[in-house]
């Protein structure tokens, strides 16, 4: 459950963090510079796509998804190749890590300009393939929770789920858990960490599909039934690792090591015409995080009433988790060193999502649309 423990002490986190290729590639070819154990991790991790290709058919919006995380994954996979080459041309060998030997990229002034460039366009992808597949999969658990709990509030109170639904969202919690263990004893920032461990385990940050629902239990099913409450529970589970995931990026000091670069620039647009939604993006953003931070009294004690909270209190409760975390990733998109048109758009569309009208928060269930390509 979502409960006052995991909410109370993290909605000054949302504040600070905004001061602080084609999808028709197969996937399963890689260059031969990188270490060869890629290759099986990808095909352990093949399951993902052929177990949700049937459902796929029956929720437009799961598709798309898995349709855009591919499109990143190609990314990463195409600019991880094309620095294999470079080093192995620069070196005269095959690099023992890639990724290690990109976390040494060479940032001072003696370096040719033409490499500082195609270095910092490099990192510049690196960093979206990180941000876009953090915000597609909020937006995919926000959806697959939300598809779970229209379930739960339909006539059909006796439905039951025989996929192993719960125990793939208990993965996809573990998985985001112990890639931030390991993080803690790696250095760089998360970007690098982040699609280093997305390029040997495509499961990482990968949401699971909801499937093998009934409506009441089916003796004819040899599998064990799982009750929808359950399910609910196993993605609010996930749901909090994800925010752990997101406010760690936070105390990541990247801010403070790309200052120490020469390729350090503040994020710009591609359109120069996009200036001023920037700016505007920017003011509105510090609004909803300074209401976040500093909520009317009868908000904060909704969060710390020792009574049995109402059906009011738990909604209230899951909405301003749901807000921390979009405002987290908006203000997490807004610090990366390019900013696309489709970008600003759907940061715009986030914002625009959220009011607070009597000292409570309303949210659109718009849904919106997925992180641009």
């Amino acid at each position: 459950m979502i409960t006052d423990e995991s909410l109370n002490d993290d909605r000054s986190s949302v504040s600070s963090s905004h001061s602080s290729a084609s999808g028709d590639l197969d996937m399963r070819q890689y260059s031969p510079l990188i270490d060869s154990s890629n290759s099986l991790a990808v095909e352990r991790d093949e399951f993902i796509t052929d177990r949700s290709r049937e459902e796929d058919r029956q929720d437009p919006f799961y598709k798309k998804y898995t349709e855009r995380m591919r499109w990143f994954d190609v990314l990463n996979h195409e600019r991880t190749s094309e620095i294999s080459v470079i080093l192995n041309r620069q070196a005269g060998n095959i690099p023992g890590s890639v990724f290690e030997s990109t976390m040494k990229l060479p940032a001072d002034m003696s370096v040719p300009k033409m490499e500082r460039r195609l270095w910092k366009s490099l990192e510049s992808d690196f960093e979206l393939v990180y941000v876009a597949q953090s915000c597609l999969s909020w937006e995919a658990l926000h959806h697959q929770y939300r598809k779970v709990e229209a379930l739960a509030s339909s006539s059909s109170q006796n439905g039951v789920f025989y996929d192993n639904v719960a125990g793939e969202f208990q993965k996809f919690q573990v998985l985001l858990e112990r890639f931030m263990e390991d993080e803690m004893c790696e250095s760089g920032k998360r970007n690098w960490n982040y699609v280093r461990a997305r390029f040997s385990l495509r499961s990482l940050l990968q949401v699971p599909v909801v499937s093998g629902f009934y409506e009441q239990e089916n003796e004819e099913i040899k599998r064990e039934a799982i009750n929808v409450k359950e399910v609910m529970e196993a993605i609010e589970r996930s749901m909090l690792a994800y925010w752990e995931f997101i406010k760690t990026d936070g105390r990541k000091t990247w801010r403070k090591s790309m200052m120490r670069s020469s390729l350090w620039t503040w994020p710009t647009v591609e359109n120069p015409r996009d200036l001023w939604l920037q700016a505007d993006l920017t003011r509105k953003l510090k609004r909803k995080e300074l209401w976040l931070k500093e909520s009317p009294g009868k908000l904060r004690r909704w969060l710390r009433r020792e009574v049995e909270p109402t059906l009011e209190d738990q909604s209230q409760k899951k909405e301003m988790l749901f807000t921390m975390i979009d405002l987290k990733l908006v203000s997490r998109v807004l610090q990366m060193s390019v900013l696309s048109t489709a970008q600003l758009k759907w940061c715009q569309e986030k914002l625009d999502d959220i009011a607070f009208t009597e000292g409570k928060i309303a949210r659109a269930c718009t849904g919106g649309p997925l992180f641009p390509p």
